[in-house]
């Protein structure tokens, strides 16, 4: 992240609030928020992040999994096609590169100046930019090249996710993030990748779906980080 490598986030909003101050990822809060909703019932499974980026967060035998450094869980520079578009990483293909919402509108932008969708021309012309919700909202009314755009990059997800399941072998994937607006198309594109790729005993019975708690999850929890943390520190649970 350029200009913030090394910048202490904490010690800077110490400075600021006379409070304890902990910080984390968000697809990590999205993890522990889902973990607090379902009362530690489920041990190990993913809360998958579609959005700018693509991240996951791990919970593996009831706790948030972050890892030697505080980088596990950085799915989206899987590759997934080695002769794909560079990534701002600096490699070939990664899955944030050719499936997060910028390469959706990246894609829904070329079908619109190529002829291939009128729908997603007008939304062009009208507003100057295609969003992953106008690429939606065109698969809604039926436009093949949105339903198209959606189907492949929610098959390069599940191709990626294919191998998390196989290596983790969760009993639940969750994802949020905004690609959640784009709607079922692309929830059952995902599913359809990862059960045609991933081995049967590890999807025998999995579960793939959108994150009950929706755009609330990483609020949920911060909340909850913040409470764990001063209740660590004042001696009380893990």
């Amino acid at each position: 992240m350029p200009n913030w490598d090394g910048f202490s986030i904490r010690d800077y909003l110490r400075e600021e609030y006379s409070a304890p101050v902990f910080v984390d990822n968000d697809v990590n809060l999205m993890a522990l928020g889902e973990l607090w909703r379902l009362q530690r019932s489920l041990q190990n499974f993913l809360v998958i992040k579609v959005g700018t980026g693509i991240g996951c967060g791990i919970v593996c035998h009831g706790e948030v999994y972050r890892g030697a450094n505080g980088s596990a869980g950085d799915v989206g520079h899987i590759c997934v096609d080695t002769a794909g578009p560079r990534c701002h990483c600096g490699n070939l293909g990664c899955v944030e590169t050719m499936a997060a919402g910028p390469a959706i509108s990246r894609l829904a932008t070329e079908a619109a100046m190529s002829g291939e969708s009128e729908l997603l021309a007008a939304c062009l012309a009208d507003k100057g930019i295609i969003t992953p919700e106008d690429v939606s909202q065109a698969s809604r009314n039926g436009d093949a090249a949105a339903n198209r755009i959606i189907q492949h990059t929610g098959n390069l997800i599940g191709q990626m996710l294919a191998s998390v399941v196989n290596f983790f072998n969760p009993s639940h994937v969750f994802i949020g993030g905004g690609i959640t607006r784009v709607g079922p198309l692309f929830l059952a594109s995902v599913r359809q990748s990862v059960y045609q790729r991933s081995l049967a005993l590890s999807t025998r019975h999995l579960e793939i779906q959108y994150t009950p708690l929706a755009e609330q999850a990483g609020l949920v929890g911060a909340g909850v980080l913040a409470m764990q943390e001063t209740l660590k520190k004042r001696g009380f649970g893990r």
